[in-house]
């Protein structure tokens, strides 16, 4: 197995970034990206704080990314979710939603964009949700940024192939964590209903995709669905 890979985790104190770390290649360098809280149980990594909010301060604290491998993937799971009807929007809900799930994003691929392509070796690895892309009701920021971040994706991937330069997007579905694992049993058994396998995902499912995008360079602008068939056409 290549052991000089560099996996820069965004977003890794939330419910999904937290579990999939376990599944990682110990020989890969882990560097744990955070916002407001850092991540539990995991100083064995190196983890540095970010503000997401703040693009124009996001450079100066990228510059405290040390990289020590030539390879690098960068999983994006960092993102702002708060459900509202549309019309009770405000321009700061914007502004603030597409700072994090869209701007920080992209400012920070263009920061590591000149080492990958020096490299010729680079994967960006974007997250979402299917409920997100399905454009649920009071979806409309989430959806609106992440629908955003995907179509960057889907431009950058064809922009750096020659690079050997991947971008893809994730869709994850229901997962016993976050705002699922808040919900009374009855409306997680509603949602259960909804899904073709009536089960949950399994964190390994979502490393499982991970691996398969990290390790096939032919797959970019691509969009992998891990939802036990509810987005299913």
């Amino acid at each position: 197995m290549d052991t000089k890979k560099t996996i820069i985790i965004l977003g890794s104190s939330s419910g999904i970034g937290s579990r999939i770390i376990q599944y990682l290649p110990k020989n890969y360098e882990i560097i744990l990206v955070y916002g407001s809280k850092k991540p539990d149980n995991f100083n064995k990594h190196k983890m540095i704080k970010l503000n997401f909010n703040k693009i124009s301060n996001l450079e100066k604290g990228l510059k405290r990314i040390k990289i020590k491998n030539q390879k690098i993937i960068i999983l994006n799971l960092a993102s702002r979710k708060i459900d509202k009807l549309s019309n009770n929007i405000s321009i700061k809900d914007l502004k603030e939603t597409f700072n994090i799930n869209t701007f920080a994003f992209l400012k920070i691929i263009q920061y590591f964009l000149p080492t990958m392509m020096k490299n010729k070796w680079g994967r960006v690895i974007n997250f979402s949700s299917t409920g997100g892309a399905e454009g649920e009701i009071g979806t409309l920021l989430y959806t609106s940024s992440k629908n955003a971040s995907h179509s960057m994706v889907k431009v950058m991937s064809k922009e750096f192939a020659q690079f050997d330069i991947t971008f893809n997007t994730i869709n994850l579905g229901n997962f016993n964590t976050g705002l699922y694992k808040k919900l009374d049993l009855r409306k997680r058994n509603k949602i259960i209903e909804k899904i073709p396998s009536k089960k949950t995902g399994d964190f390994k499912d979502i490393y499982n995709a991970i691996n398969f995008l990290i390790q096939t360079p032919y797959a970019t602008g691509s969009v992998v669905n891990v939802d036990g068939g509810y987005t299913a056409k």
